[in-house]
């Protein structure tokens, strides 16, 4: 990608479907929308020639978009990326990837593979509302659209900071139009995109901008989600140990029962026992084992062994 991104230079349109009543795209242009995306996921691409052509009549940047999840299965599908990808060369154009729910839990295998097979075309990443934690956004370095629908979602502002949190730079609110949502529960301040133009009733007028925001941050990409990679605890916590010792200093204080001159049992041999039986220092060891291991599963994108 040489340049500016279309994504920022300019408010954009997905189109649902091309007999949607999204023809007149002179009209789109005239009030903001310089560019806008044909949903070739669910429709042949001839269907979107009028469209397609009706664009470059009127100046306005025509490109594809669709969902990467495989029908019925909501897995991340990389032949339909491929085939996103194989339309918008031969269109020439930037192109939306959308990839929602079949992201969860992939860490950085998805967005890096997503990446390096978009490499350098003009592309953005639609995607719900909130990142997701158990998914690395870093590989990311073109805008991500955030589907901030209805009234939940309308502060854009708020969406931007939660995604730059995660060290995606650029963020462009995508803003819902269909169940009744008017133009007036949203800020439209540009660049953003409308989500569809289908549901606009081709009052386009309605929804043009009214001023501007600044959608990138030039801070640091944060490591992982707004701070610091906490660095996991693992295995050489010291919690047993420590508890050993005040067991041997008070062995008033705990359930557990060893032989003359043995090693405490581990706690593991309570678990047949109520909770309520337990005492302080074996409560304590459970509590500190479970904090332990909330703590490294929460800690996704660690760069220290898991051991260490």
């Amino acid at each position: 990608m040489t340049g500016e991104s279309i994504f920022l230079r300019t408010n954009h349109l997905f189109l649902r479907a091309p007999d949607g009543g999204v023809e007149d795209v002179a009209n789109m242009g005239a009030n903001g929308f310089g560019a806008i995306f044909c949903n070739i996921g669910d429709y042949p691409l001839e269907r979107w020639d009028i469209v397609r052509s009706r664009a470059r009549s009127a100046g306005v940047v025509c490109g594809p978009w669709l969902r990467t999840a495989v029908g019925g299965t909501g897995e991340f599908d990389p032949e339909r990326l491929g085939f996103l990808l194989d339309v918008a060369d031969e269109w020439q154009s930037p192109l939306i990837v959308n990839a929602e729910s079949e992201l969860k839990g992939t860490g950085s295998d998805a967005t890096s593979f997503i990446a390096e097979e978009c490499g350098d075309r003009d592309w953005a990443l639609s995607m719900e509302p909130n990142p997701f934690a158990n998914v690395d956004w870093r590989p990311i370095k073109v805008p991500v659209l955030p589907q901030c629908f209805g009234p939940t979602w309308a502060d854009a502002k708020d969406m931007r900071s939660r995604w730059q949190a995660y060290g995606v730079r650029c963020v462009v609110a995508t803003f819902g139009t269909y169940s009744g949502w008017q133009p007036d529960l949203y800020d439209l301040l540009s660049p953003y995109g409308l989500y569809t133009a289908d549901d606009c009733g081709n009052q386009f007028s309605r929804w043009a901008p009214r001023g501007t925001c600044v959608p990138c941050t030039d801070a640091p990409p944060p490591t992982n989600g707004g701070g610091e990679v906490p660095t996991k605890i693992g295995d050489q916590h010291g919690i047993t140990a420590s508890m050993n010792r005040l067991r041997s200093l008070d062995p008033g204080g705990t359930a557990l029962v060893r032989e003359a001159g043995a090693e405490w049992p581990p706690l593991s041999t309570l678990d047949s026992t109520p909770l309520s039986k337990w005492k302080a220092y074996d409560k304590l060891e459970r509590t500190l084992s479970i904090l332990r291991a909330d703590h490294d599963a929460a800690t996704t994108f660690e760069a220290e062994d898991e051991a260490a």
